[in-house]
C-alpha cells in the first residue's frame, strides 16, 4: 500500500498472523474442545457486520445458555491475549 494513499477509518482488519494465533488458541482450550470437539474452528465462523469482525459459533453444536457464555468469555480472554 502506498503511504500516500488515505486510509478508510471505517474498514476493520485483523493481521493473519494474528488471526492464525487466536484460532490455534482457540483449538487448544481444553474447555472448548469438550464443548464443540476437535478443532474448535470447525464449529466457528468469522462474520463481518458492517465495520464489525466477530468470532461466533458457527451453530454446529447447540450450546446451553452456560455454554455460551464460557464460549463468549474465553474467547474475549483469547482475543485480548493476543492484541497485546
Amino acid at each position: 500500500m502506498d503511504p500516500e494513499e488515505e486510509i478508510n477509518p471505517e474498514r476493520v482488519g485483523i493481521r493473519m498472523d494474528v488471526l492464525d494465533n487466536i484460532i490455534d488458541d482457540l483449538n487448544n482450550n481444553d474447555e472448548l474442545q469438550r464443548i464443540f470437539g476437535e478443532p474448535v474452528s470447525k464449529s466457528l465462523v468469522v462474520v463481518a457486520d458492517s465495520n464489525d469482525l466477530r468470532i461466533e459459533d458457527g451453530g454446529v453444536v447447540e450450546l446451553t445458555g452456560e455454554q455460551e457464555k464460557r464460549f463468549l468469555d474465553i474467547l474475549d480472554e483469547v482475543i485480548r491475549a493476543n492484541s497485546i
